[in-house]
């Protein structure tokens, strides 16, 4: 996978595990690989393109890290941070289907929600590992052929000190900006 559309992924699984209108109830456990696949082909391809990648944090909490560290840090992230990135054409013509090949390898990580309609994507996934501890990401937004706007809500713990707890809460907006620039 190219590093435009990894980053472009990324987008879109940060975005899309996020807050799109998550379904009432508990969730059910880990859903199959293929599942989550199958509704990862629901989203509409992206157009090749250069891409204009905005990441704004909104929330941040790490009470375990030393209160001028973490305010150092905080204060890092609070700007937006932008990137711009080319997606070509035989990357956009695989739609997301390579964002999940890997799924499921190693077993430390599991969707137990994934769901995509009409563009609008609603999932979270467990991550479980003895030397990094447990994560909960929940991405919830849009994809289109255009771009994406998720928000991401990530909720870390059992990590190695400073950072053993951590919670984080971001928005990430992908927009196709028009045709890649020649090098």
């Amino acid at each position: 996978m190219s590093r435009g559309f990894g980053h472009l992924a990324l987008a879109v699984a940060v975005g899309a595990l996020a807050a799109c209108g998550s379904k009432d109830g508990a969730d059910e456990g880990p859903k199959p690989v293929e599942e989550v696949k199958q509704e990862a082909a629901k989203l509409e391809r992206p157009e090749p393109g250069e891409y204009r990648q905005t990441v704004d944090i909104l929330e941040m909490d790490i009470p375990g890290m030393p209160k001028q560290a973490a305010e150092q840090m905080k204060s890092a992230m609070k700007a937006s941070q932008q990137n711009t990135f080319c997606l070509s054409k035989e990357d956009a013509d695989k739609g997301y289907r390579d964002m999940f090949r890997d799924m499921g390898k190693g077993k430390e990580c599991s969707f137990s929600r994934f769901d995509v309609d009409g563009g609008r994507l609603d999932a979270q996934m467990n991550c479980q590992s003895q030397q990094q501890g447990k994560m909960t990401m929940v991405l919830n937004g849009t994809v289109t052929t255009q771009g994406s706007d998720v928000t991401v809500a990530m909720d870390m713990s059992g990590q190695p000190a400073p950072m053993s707890t951590m919670k984080m809460k971001m928005h990430l907006t992908t927009t196709r900006v028009g045709e890649c620039k020649a090098n």
